[in-house]
């Protein structure tokens, strides 16, 4: 058994130095690099998933140039829930890790909370009636902006870039 487990981990080393391209003069540094961006890869393909669908939204999602940029816009009327809206899971961002969220957030009744999951750590953006624009740097692993509410009647205008 033990032999049939080694002639597969050699197997895999000459396939992925084939792959990866043997006229590199580091091939070991290739072949991480190739590993790190295929595993980032991956996790960004699954991580929108995670993300609410569109036709569950109260609101009108439009993407910019990934899933961790765009406009949302929605009214509610007595709702509960939660809403992932922008965002994802990536060891980094293909486009930097900065983003600038503008958004206005009105309240008429019951209660909502704006905030970003980031590594599993929940950072409130805003839980009352506000307009404003805030900067954060996005770190390796899960990142998103999250809409909860509870009875909550009002709207939410948001734009992440």
């Amino acid at each position: 058994m033990r032999k049939k487990h080694i002639f597969i981990l050699v197997g895999m080393i000459i396939l992925s130095m084939f792959t990866v391209g043997c006229g590199e003069k580091n091939i070991a540094v290739s072949w991480k690099n190739s590993l790190i961006n295929g595993f980032n890869d991956w996790m960004q393909s699954f991580s929108k998933y995670a993300l609410t669908n569109d036709f569950e939204l109260q609101g009108i999602r439009k993407y910019g140039i990934d899933n961790y940029t765009g406009s949302y816009e929605a009214t509610y009327f007595q709702w509960t829930g939660k809403e992932l809206l922008f965002g994802g899971t990536s060891l980094q961002r293909e486009n930097g890790n900065q983003l600038k969220v503008t958004y206005t957030l009105t309240i008429a009744e019951g209660t909502a909370r704006l905030y970003r999951l980031a590594a599993g750590q929940e950072y409130t953006i805003a839980d009352t009636n506000a307009a404003i624009v805030i900067e954060f740097t996005i770190d390796s692993g899960d990142n998103y902006i999250i809409l909860e509410g509870n009875q909550l009647s009002g709207s939410l205008s948001l734009n992440v870039e």
